[in-house]
């Protein structure tokens, strides 16, 4: 009797492999940019989704989009084609669109060539790396994709690209809440290889950084040229309570308000670990202290610093110091020491390391998001190269995490051994 011979894995198969792709096939806000190094699959994953819409909803309309039209042909075309257009689905008519037996199309279109673009709307719209566009080129795609006359229940405009300088306009739309980013890394590309890594791995400066680390960093000027995601971060764990432990707060309400939690380790380099982050906007003073209280529950503080601007009497509101709210509720503050240049040289001096030494500054990746993501954004400031520069551009650089580093670093440099006073956290009221 025969054997019939084993199922042939479809190598054009597709499976969206980890969370952030899932969430991101999921989201139904109308504007998402999925951001990461290059080679972790993020225009595939971006082509899958636009054919899946066009199955799913016949005679949806779709577009893709790069900034000249000559290069989607080398680009999307190519890996649509290749990978994941099925045979007989869909057909190039007069290298204009893709059309769909369910009457669903694709456009394809350049941003040099916006004719096609400004006369249609779409159920949605693909940009290809997206770090090439201007701000009236994305703010232009927004009015394509209104709802009006759509087939699909949703309208979106996505799209991929690598990180770029801070100062990068998505990036201000990202803050205000108008574009939501999804974070893709290299374990999120299951056909990734080591031979496709070297090359990546061998940049230098800024593409190292961009390319292989995925950190928005400028393409001069890095601030905090010392760190290095594969030294300075660590895996999540629960300090012992033996260990000397203080907290920092960067204020702020409609910017970010930061508090960054510290525990030194009793070992030779007397090791500083970052392991735990509040980090969020909108929130009254009395909420941020509620917070910072919860999180401290069960644990021996030595000290707690914020930022000197929280210690100001607010007069004109007739209201107590913000300082004083935290300390309602069970939150005592100290002022912070606001040296700025010595402060960044006491975060320096942290982050330091070299082949046969490690740095004192350990950050825990899963707790820390934000202070990761904003500390190699820094860039030097052009009118005094000692200090950290606020804006970039016409853009206020996100510095809230590292203000927070700052005051925690200033502490920790000048009272190497805070004395052990019990604070009693927790007491909300």
């Amino acid at each position: 009797m025969p054997v019939a011979a084993a199922p042939v894995a479809d190598p054009r198969a597709y499976v969206a492999f980890g969370d952030v792709i899932l969430d991101f096939f999921r989201h139904r806000g109308t504007e998402s940019v999925l951001e990461g190094p290059a080679d972790t699959g993020k225009s595939r994953a971006c082509l899958e989704l636009v054919h899946a819409a066009c199955e799913k909803y016949p005679g949806c309309q779709w577009s893709i989009v790069r900034k000249t039209r000559s290069s989607i042909t080398e680009t999307a075309q190519k890996t649509y084609e290749k990978w994941v257009r099925p045979a007989g689905r869909s057909r190039l008519w007069h290298d204009l669109e893709y059309r769909y037996p369910n009457g669903s199309v694709i456009v394809l279109a350049g941003l040099d060539e916006p004719t096609r673009l400004l006369s249609s709307e779409f159920d949605g719209v693909y940009v290809m790396q997206a770090e090439e566009l201007t701000q009236d080129d994305w703010e232009m795609l927004t009015t394509r994709v209104t709802g009006r006359g759509a087939v699909m229940p949703y309208a979106r405009l996505i799209a991929d690209m690598n990180p770029t300088s801070p100062g990068f306009h998505l990036y201000a739309r990202e803050a205000a809440g108008q574009v939501t980013f999804f974070q893709v890394r290299h374990a999120d590309n299951p056909t990734i290889t080591e031979e496709r890594l070297a090359p990546l791995r061998n940049l230098t400066g800024h593409r190292l950084r961009r390319l292989y680390y995925g950190e928005r960093v400028s393409a001069e000027g890095m601030y905090f040229t010392e760190w290095d995601p594969t030294v300075h971060l660590e895996d999540a764990f629960d300090p012992p309570p033996d260990w000397t432990r203080w907290l920092s707060v960067d204020y702020g309400f409609a910017d970010p308000f930061c508090a960054l939690w510290f525990a030194r380790a009793p070992d030779p380099r007397r090791t500083v670990h970052v392991y735990r982050e509040l980090y969020a906007t909108g929130l009254r003073d009395e909420q941020q202290a509620q917070l910072v209280a919860a999180r401290c529950q069960g644990e021996r503080i030595s000290k707690a610093v914020g930022d000197p601007s929280m210690f100001n009497r607010r007069s004109e509101q007739d209201k107590p110091s913000i300082a004083s709210v935290y300390q309602a509720a069970g939150v005592p503050l100290e002022p912070a020491q606001n040296s700025r240049v010595p402060g960044w040289q006491a975060v320096r001096r942290l982050l330091a390391h070299d082949a046969e030494t490690a740095p004192r500054l350990r950050v825990m990746r899963e707790r820390c998001p934000n202070l990761i993501r904003t500390l190699p954004a820094m860039v030097h400031d052009p009118l005094d190269n000692e200090d950290l520069a606020d804006k970039v551009g016409h853009a206020k650089t996100e510095d809230h995490g590292v203000d927070a580093l700052r005051y925690g670093a200033l502490l920790e440099a000048t009272a190497s051994a805070p004395p052990p006073r019990p604070m009693r956290f927790g007491a909300v009221r």
